[in-house]
Order: structure tokens, then sequence, then C-alpha cells
């Protein structure tokens, strides 16, 4: 019986995390939104409210 859930972060969670560290620029959490089906086209400017930055 499992107590607790194992603490995986999300998809956006984990490019945010990236972004302010500086292993990925927005651009290029951008084109990964994009390919997970997250918008339609690479959108900055939408990254930008999905990731709270």
């Amino acid at each position: 019986m499992c107590k607790d859930p194992l603490p995986i972060k999300g998809i956006l969670e984990s490019l945010r995390d990236d972004v302010k560290s500086g292993v990925l620029t927005l651009h290029q959490a951008a084109e990964e939104l994009h390919e997970a089906g997250w918008s339609n086209f690479v959108d900055d400017d939408k990254a930008r409210l999905l990731l709270n930055l």
C-alpha cells in the first residue's frame, strides 16, 4: 500500500525550472510546448503565460 505519491514534475513545472535555471531559453520552451500539443504553433507569449514567467 502506497502512502504518498511520488513527486513527479509535470511538463509546465519542469520547463519553468529549466528556463529559470538557464538550461533552456523561453523560445526553446515554447518549441517543447508546441511539440507536446500545448499550442498550435511556437508562441513565446503563450509559453510565458503557461509557465508563469
